[in-house]
């Protein structure tokens, strides 16, 4: 990976973050009742909150990976562009 090449990776796991949260919304429509259903109720609301805290990190790196990508293509030389 070149170093001017981070903004789509973090645009890729935010997709997969998306992806994450639709499923688990998915999930989280359960109607059969248990005591198995109400583990994964449990499971899947933790989940939710840890998805929810990895979205918050990479949209936190979003502005300072793409500072960084725009200051390495200005920095390389001609021929690399």
């Amino acid at each position: 990976m070149h170093r001017d090449d981070g903004l789509p990776l973090v645009l890729r796991a935010l997709d997969d973050v998306e992806a994450a949260t639709h499923a688990l919304r998915g999930a989280a429509q359960t109607e059969w009742c248990s005591d198995a259903a109400d583990r994964f109720r449990i499971a899947v609301e933790e989940a939710t909150v840890c998805v929810a805290r990895v979205r918050t990190v990479i949209e936190r790196t979003v502005q300072p990976v793409a500072a960084s990508d725009l200051e390495a293509t200005s920095l390389a030389p001609a021929w690399y562009q």
